[in-house]
């Protein structure tokens, strides 16, 4: 369509210039033996027929060329017309820049021996010799200057190029090249920096939470040899797998012990090495009371799978931690997505709105916590195109017990892509 644009603007030029006058008549000899006076308007047919030419030059440059040319020839039998001219020259602009090679170069030699012929066809007609430069000349500027002109645009170098600026030329794009390779490694830094920031809260988090909610449930009640024997055991247990993923992670990071080929199929393992009832077990072995209700499909995608058992892992962990260690966890499909639920009760917090969806993350974490579990949550969901909504709820369940308060987190995770 801007092609065509391109070629209506030039009409609109031609026919310009024919209502102001650069175009005239001549009182030809074959017009004599006809007896007719030619006029002005006249030259309108042949524009007109130029059209049909300029609508050909996208697809068939040779062709609109070669037509332009007889139009032309047409025009100059009623007299000179500057309009049309310009529009053969755009027509072999046009074929320079879109012809192929060879067509490029037949052009190019067929034009040179036109615009010679001029002088020897005006020299035949009897003009002088300023009259038959004067034609070669025309014929210079609007054959073979428009060919010239697409030939530097093909190459990318500017006209009457000087030694040095070829290499200054390169070396402003080397900087430039160099100034966006800088950028996107910034970037891709930045980027990493928080995906490891979101694993590393992720690994250490549960663990330690539990670390520390086990250990403090020991110490406030009376000492029992057999009981605390399994807290201690399961606490040794959670600390050996944190300190495993914290020592995995630290030599990816530091690219030791593993090889370049093998490096991206550890991080996924490390990634992926927990299922959804692992999450849940856990959960569980730290003393949560679990209702739980649905299963991860099993075409989720490696991304989805992971970005759905951190945000259950760290819901989980946030009830253990601010809650009454129950939680009550759906997952469901919903059209085209994936819908997680994790409610638990969580006491003495206060219900400020009867709509969670509304509250915002920064109330959660006044009353909860930091918040960056949250953060961490939204960022994992939003990367592969889901939301997370988190906030105090009014629903009740009669898997929960009676509480002053809900809290709810739901996380909406696309299953468009799970089939890709």
């Amino acid at each position: 369509m801007r092609a065509h644009l391109q070629s209506l603007l030039t009409l609109s030029v031609a026919v310009l210039i024919l209502a102001v006058g650069w175009a005239g008549v001549a009182e030809l000899p074959w017009w004599r033996a006809l007896g007719v006076t030619p006029q002005q308007w006249w030259h309108l047919i042949p524009l007109g027929l130029m059209a049909g030419a300029l609508l050909l030059r996208i697809r068939r440059p040779a062709l609109a060329l070669t037509l332009g040319g007889g139009i032309v020839l047409l025009d100059l039998s009623i007299g000179v017309n500057a309009g049309i001219l310009l529009c053969l020259s755009d027509l072999v602009y046009n074929m320079g820049i879109r012809g192929s090679k060879r067509a490029v170069k037949i052009s190019a030699a067929a034009l040179t021996g036109i615009t010679g012929g001029f002088a020897v066809v005006g020299l035949a007609l009897g003009t002088d010799w300023e009259g038959a430069l004067s034609l070669t000349l025309v014929g210079l500027a609007v054959l073979l200057m428009p060919l010239w002109w697409a030939a530097e645009v093909r190459r990318g170098y500017p006209l009457w190029e000087e030694p040095d600026v070829r290499p200054q030329l390169e070396a402003e794009r080397h900087a430039g090249m160099l100034r966006r390779q800088a950028s996107m490694r910034r970037e891709a830094i930045a980027a990493e920096r928080q995906r490891m920031a979101r694993e590393l809260h992720d690994v250490v988090s549960a663990q330690v939470s539990a670390i520390a909610l086990t250990s403090g449930a020991v110490l406030n009640v009376e000492a029992d040899t057999e009981r605390d024997r399994r807290a201690l055991g399961n606490i040794r247990s959670i600390s050996v797998e944190a300190l495993e993923q914290l020592r995995e992670m630290v030599l990816l990071l530091r690219g030791e012990g593993v090889s370049l080929e093998t490096e991206t199929l550890n991080y996924q393992e490390l990634l992926d090495g927990t299922s959804w009832a692992e999450v849940l077990a856990r959960a569980k072995d730290r003393g949560m009371r679990l209702h739980v209700e649905g299963e991860p499909p099993e075409d989720l995608s490696p991304g989805q799978h992971h970005v759905l058992l951190r945000v259950l892992q760290e819901s989980l962990t946030n009830s253990q931690k601010h809650g009454q260690a129950q939680a009550e966890v759906t997952l469901r499909r919903k059209r085209q997505l994936l819908v997680l639920r994790v409610t638990s009760p969580v006491g003495d917090l206060a219900v400020t709105s009867t709509e969670p969806e509304n509250q915002s993350d920064d109330d959660g974490a006044t009353s909860l916590g930091t918040g960056v579990g949250l953060a961490v949550m939204r960022e994992r969901v939003e990367l592969i195109g889901g939301s997370l909504r988190a906030g105090p709820s009014t629903e009740t369940s009669p898997s929960l017990p009676a509480a002053s308060g809900m809290w709810t987190v739901e996380a909406e995770l696309p299953l468009k892509e799970v089939r890709a």
